[in-house]
């Protein structure tokens, strides 16, 4: 998946996708564009052709900085977030097959002090705290707020180690059912 950024004045923004409602799994979730790897190959290819398929980034324009500690979802998909640098804003258009709405956040908004909140669920009877990351026009939550927030915190200097505790996680949500 690509955590892809650009500038905007004084502020950056980033991408992310709804997932259409006619898709077999997470549907109309908000997410980065990202999906399957393809017989050999990288993560990085995958998350640079999955941008490309899912809202048209001319990804020759991408500038790929680094990648976000690895995560693994409640479905038990393995992911690896590859952080994306472009340096104006892209031409994006959604595929209808795979997304409803391009969503375009302002990360001084992502940042803003009250855009972080919380639901908490309960889920095989064991309680979960989702987080949540709201902006004008939108809301991420679960694991792609996690990563999200990763990114942030990366780029403002910080390089957290979240992939032992997002796995630690995972066991704990998925309890008894976790067989990994």
């Amino acid at each position: 998946m690509l955590v892809a950024f650009w500038p905007e004045g004084d502020d950056l923004r980033c991408v992310l996708t709804r997932r259409t409602t006619r898709l077999s799994s997470h549907r109309g979730q908000v997410a980065f564009p990202g999906g399957r790897l393809d017989p050999d190959e990288s993560f990085r290819d995958a998350a640079l052709r999955e941008a490309r398929e899912e809202v048209g980034l001319a990804t020759e324009r991408v500038e790929v900085i680094g990648d976000l500690d690895q995560a693994w979802s409640g479905a038990g998909h393995h992911i690896v977030p590859v952080v994306g640098w472009l340096e104006e804003a892209p031409t994006l258009r959604a595929n209808p097959d795979e997304v409803s709405e391009i969503l375009l956040p302002r990360v001084s908004e992502l940042l803003a002090p009250h855009a972080l909140s919380h639901q908490d669920v309960v889920h095989n009877g064991r309680p979960y705290r989702n987080h949540i990351l709201s902006w004008t026009g939108g809301s991420v939550f679960g694991l792609s707020t996690d990563m999200l927030l990763e990114a942030l915190a990366w780029g403002q200097g910080e390089r957290p180690a979240r992939g032992p505790e997002r796995l630690a996680e995972l066991k704990d949500f998925q309890g008894p059912l976790y067989s990994g």
